[in-house]
């Protein structure tokens, strides 16, 4: 009997310590908030990895440092929140259940569980059609870190460093990049809310309410997005600012072609700059790269035009233990063929907004990785 409860001791012992090695190689592969959730027959591995867009890149490069591929299941995290359980083999998607949901509320340790994560990725804006100067173009780099202080709460802030500017009268001084305080909800999936407060590119600050019912092994979804914003401006040791008067609310509904991965668009209601009218997108995403194609008309007149959001090379340029230099996981620009001014356009935030970022996460887009083309 004695033998007996020693080997049962030294099996336990034996399984903790693999399961701590395996843990450490995640870490040590850019894995954060990584938690290892045992439950006998099954595990689930809770992990969030900030140089992937694309969460089916993160659990195949989670796949290369498991090596174990029996009865096992990840659950990315966003914002420091569960996303949902998706099967090691098929990726099968199932939200968590309520005994799941207690396990991470227990494990989770925002400060202690993530790095300090220092993004780099530039910011441009160019205009085409001036007959004195065809070509006029502004170059900031930014370099900025999100913090993450509770599930869901997360601070975003940095430095914006000029590099040229042959496009308006900004000076050239380093300042304040767009800084937000964000709250990311997802306890009643698939409903989903996401809170901003602060400032914005476009020169706007002020709040934005974002709202999506989104099943994400379903192709439709739709959503709201409420914003007031004013605009600013950061002179040299100066902050100009003007009244919050600009109100923004739109509403959307999307649909996923599964069989090409494309995903048709249409959103209404009053854009930047009290612009009413309708936009339709058509978004055809390849891996962690989205290009699409886009047409408005508004009370403003009628836009056209092109859009792309890919990661930045090289990813990791260099990582501590609680540190991490890094370019951005999603790089967005896009181009309005317009004779007008801002036509059917929001303002950027510094962060994808809801709809871009489940893009990401629907089972159909996750599976169709996995298939040869």
């Amino acid at each position: 009997m004695k033998s007996r409860v020693l080997l049962l001791v030294a099996c336990l012992l034996a399984g903790t310590a693999l399961a701590q090695d395996k843990k450490a190689a995640l870490q040590r592969a850019g894995f954060e908030q990584v938690h290892l959730w045992d439950r006998g027959d099954s595990s689930l591995v809770f992990f969030a990895h900030r140089n992937f867009r694309n969460p089916y890149h993160s659990m195949r490069w989670a796949d290369r440092q498991w090596r174990d591929t029996a009865s096992l299941a990840y659950v990315p995290l966003l914002y420091n929140r569960p996303m949902g359980v998706y099967g090691q083999q098929d990726l099968r998607y199932r939200p968590l259940d309520a005994g799941e949901k207690a396990y991470f509320k227990k494990v989770n340790r925002p400060f202690s569980g993530y790095r300090w994560s220092f993004r780099i990725h530039p910011d441009l804006a160019v205009r085409f059609g001036n007959k004195e100067r065809p070509f006029e173009s502004r170059t900031h780099l930014i370099l900025d870190t999100r913090v993450f202080l509770l599930p869901g709460l997360s601070v975003q802030t940095g430095l914006l460093i000029p590099i040229q500017n042959a496009l308006d009268n900004r000076g050239m001084h380093l300042r304040l990049a767009p800084s937000h305080l964000h709250y990311f909800w997802n306890e009643r999936m698939p409903h989903f809310l996401g809170i901003t407060a602060g400032t914005f590119y476009n020169d706007r600050y002020g709040i934005n309410l974002q709202y999506r019912y989104d099943k994400l092994d379903r192709p439709w979804s739709w959503g709201l997005e409420l914003a007031r914003t004013g605009f600013y401006l950061l002179p040299p040791w100066q902050v100009y600012t003007e009244g919050m008067n600009d109100m923004l609310a739109l509403a959307d509904v999307q649909f996923r072609w599964n069989a090409q991965d494309l995903t048709f668009k249409v959103t209404a209601g009053q854009f930047l700059f009290r612009d009413r009218g309708v936009r339709g997108d058509l978004i055809r995403q390849y891996g962690g790269v989205d290009l699409g194609l886009f047409a408005a008309a508004t009370r403003a007149g009628i836009a056209a035009g092109f859009n792309f959001t890919f990661p930045l090379f090289p990813g990791k340029i260099a990582r501590g233990r609680n540190w991490e230099l890094r370019t951005t996981e999603a790089f967005q620009w896009e181009y309005s063929y317009t004779n007008a001014g801002p036509i059917g356009q929001r303002f950027r935030m510094g962060m994808p907004r809801l709809d871009r970022t489940l893009r990401q996460y629907k089972a159909s887009f996750l599976q169709s990785q996995g298939r040869p083309r």
